[in-house]
């Protein structure tokens, strides 16, 4: 049996109020049962019953001021200190692993000189930064360009370097295979749960949610451009509709687009978003710096919700007009939620295909698969 030495920022067992609890939670006790896996990540439960063995750093993510300077992304050294990799070191002389794996690009620097290394990477996170770098104005401007540059060169390296790397979307895949071509696609896997959307009853105010942790500028950025660019337009023609901003630690930006409008609601964390999604008229998730595969969109798919988003996350499930509504605009947004409203057999129907789309395509059988492809590529280096 394959012995895998896996860094994570996030730790696998485990709370967490964003895409890592679809993602890294579940996809580890999977590789568990193939492997014999060693977890080195921060923080997590103490769990005698894990598949797998937690070994904690002696490290937390303290970030500060220093962390903005320096050759390296500050949001590197925020989330992995150099004593991380100090002690990656001291792990791997005494575990001997056949593969070491870094879940995230924030591992990636323990994997330098490393030729038995596996690079898993959940977005481009150079297109992120690009994306962020447009977005921004005044004085962020700078420091989003210096982050933009010192992220390229590094992840780029990261890439050259690994033995194998995964990635979560087609997209991504095109790119980090241009740069190794030991590069696989890994999709997340989703659970089909029994219970799928049906249309609400109240259709006289039409309900809309976009979900997401609300304290990620990303997701900050898309609650402001739905609240002032996008709903104003809904507002002509279903002047009852409202937008429900939901999840976790929402920042004062987002707290003050409710305050301005009795249509927007911010909800803060729930207790679980799905609920949210399956009593919405139409999910509405699109986005404006990008970031691999949107699980807010898979899930909101899986549960067979008219779904609203833009082109970059509908072509990073591989959704196309017959399950997804898409708009690239402002405007087109807006038409395509009228569209959906307006139409609720359609929205129903696209829903439906969507769900088993999801089904089909984004399977934890072969996301496990393709890591252990990637773990035998790199074992045999």
């Amino acid at each position: 049996m394959t012995r895998v030495l896996l860094l994570s920022p996030f730790a696998p067992n485990a709370s967490h109020n964003h895409a890592a609890a679809d993602t890294i939670v579940q996809l580890v006790p999977r590789l568990a049962q193939k492997t014999e896996l060693f977890v080195y990540a921060p923080g997590g439960a103490d769990d005698a019953a894990e598949p797998y063995t937690m070994l904690r750093p002696s490290w937390a993510p303290q970030p500060g001021v220093r962390d903005r300077l320096g050759v390296r992304p500050a949001w590197l050294r925020q989330a992995w200190p150099r004593v991380a990799n100090e002690e990656v070191d001291a792990l791997v002389r005494r575990l001997k692993p056949d593969v070491v794996h870094a879940e995230y690009l924030q591992g990636a620097e323990a994997l330098e000189h490393r030729s038995n290394s596996v690079l898993g990477l959940h977005d481009i996170t150079e297109n992120v930064m690009a994306q962020s770098f447009r977005a921004s104005s005044g004085l962020a401007r700078p420091y989003r360009l210096a982050e933009l540059v010192r992220t390229r060169t590094f992840e780029r390296a990261a890439i050259r370097r690994a033995g194998a790397v995964l990635t979560l979307s087609d997209a991504d895949h095109a790119v980090a295979s241009a740069l190794n071509p030991n590069t696989l696609l890994a999709r997340p896997g989703v659970e089909i749960g029994p219970v799928a959307w049906a249309p609400p009853a109240d259709a006289d105010r039409p309900r809309l949610v976009f979900a997401g942790a609300m304290w990620r500028r990303a997701n900050v950025l898309v609650a402001q451009y739905l609240a002032d660019e996008v709903m104003p337009q809904v507002w002509r023609d279903f002047p009852t509709a409202q937008l429900r901003i939901v999840g976790a630690d929402p920042t004062e930006e987002v707290t003050q687009l409710g305050a301005a409008d009795s249509r927007v609601v911010v909800t803060g964390s729930v207790p679980d978003l799905r609920d949210e999604m399956l009593q919405a008229h139409a999910v509405v998730v699109p986005s404006i710096v990008g970031g691999g595969v949107l699980m807010k969109v898979v899930h909101a798919m899986a549960l067979g919700c008219p779904v609203i988003t833009s082109p970059g996350p509908a072509d990073s499930v591989r959704g196309d007009p017959s399950m997804l509504f898409t708009g690239a605009t402002g405007e087109e947004l807006a038409a395509a939620i009228g569209t959906a409203l307006r139409t609720p057999e359609e929205a129903a129907s696209r829903g439906a295909r969507a769900r088993a789309h999801i089904r089909d395509t984004f399977r934890w059988e072969d996301t496990v698969e393709s890591y252990l492809a990637a773990y035998a590529i790199a074992g045999a280096r």
